[in-house]
């Protein structure tokens, strides 16, 4: 029984340890950014950063003091806007050149505006060639309509999960040794139940840095492709009589075939209808004829 006390005595000074140690290291979890989408992972050197005038807070980090590398993670996303000679020929060479660079196309639209062609394509590429690739598709362009870019650094994000990730597996490691120095079924229980949760919760931090992770490498470019106005001719298309008399003939014909239509409608609709409409008017207007016709020979006589 002392035994069993003083395990789930330790297993709850633990849990207690672990929370305030979580709090102290990397602040309110919980209240943490949700997931960025693109982000790209810069390795700077520190000596080379010092040299430019940048020295980075290692104290903050969590980094040590000896750390030879700063791991930044930034998103990077960029519209283009782009006036081009071929609209279907600038959407083939925009896929090519994120193919070319080791990239692929996330999504490729195109429709009509004003009887012309114009499309929206985009693009994921390796981040470190980011901006070769807005050079390229700037000289891809006749005209550059529209331009931006934006960046945002994430790394706080990044280095919070990674010492929330340290922390629970040190709890991990002295959890499962615990467990092993259980005696008895209940206190067995107890360590396992709050190893669980803290496996959960490893498994949930490797799930956040592994996809930020996947995405480090890559920016995400939007471009939009815009045809190039076609200008009017200089000489205007001259009389065609052959033109003029296919669409008169192309008329003649359409109103005859309108006049036969109508013709049609009148013989096997319009005159049933009528018919069936005017026999009963009929017959009550010859039925009140005859009936005048009869008082009018019965008083005949009586004026005699």
């Amino acid at each position: 029984m002392t035994n069993k006390k003083t395990l789930g005595l330790a297993v709850l000074v633990l849990v207690l340890a672990s929370v305030l140690a979580a709090c102290g290291a990397s602040g309110d979890f919980a209240a943490e950014a949700p997931m960025p989408q693109e982000v790209h992972v810069e390795k700077v050197m520190v000596e080379s950063e010092v040299a430019e005038g940048y020295a980075p807070d290692v104290s903050n980090t969590g980094t040590s003091a000896n750390q030879t590398q700063v791991v930044r993670m930034i998103i990077w996303n960029a519209n283009i806007s782009l006036t081009v000679e071929d609209t279907q020929e600038s959407v083939t060479a925009v896929q090519n050149l994120a193919r070319d660079m080791g990239g692929y196309t996330i999504a490729s639209e195109s429709w009509l505006s004003d009887d012309q062609l114009v499309a929206q394509v985009t693009i994921r590429l390796p981040a470190e060639r980011f901006e070769e690739a807005m050079a390229q598709l700037r000289d891809l362009g006749l005209e550059v309509n529209r331009e931006s870019s934006s960046s945002e650094d994430v790394t706080d994000q990044y280095v919070d999960l990674e010492s929330r990730l340290r922390h629970l597996e040190a709890k991990e490691t002295q959890l499962i040794d615990f467990l092993a120095e259980a005696e008895d079924t209940e206190a067995a229980l107890l360590v396992y139940e709050h190893l669980a949760e803290t496996q959960a919760e490893i498994e949930q931090v490797k799930g956040r840095m592994a996809y930020l992770e996947k995405l480090s490498a890559m920016a995400t470019i939007s471009v939009e492709l815009y045809p190039e106005e076609a200008e009017p001719p200089v000489i205007e298309e001259g009389w065609n009589p052959g033109t003029t008399l296919r669409n008169a003939a192309r008329a003649l014909v359409s109103t005859l075939e309108m006049l036969a239509n109508a013709a049609i409608w009148v013989a096997i609709y319009l005159l049933p209808v009528l018919l069936l409409v005017a026999l009963p008017v009929a017959i009550v207007v010859w039925l009140v004829r005859r009936r005048r016709k009869g008082h009018q020979k019965r008083d005949e006589p009586a004026n005699e």
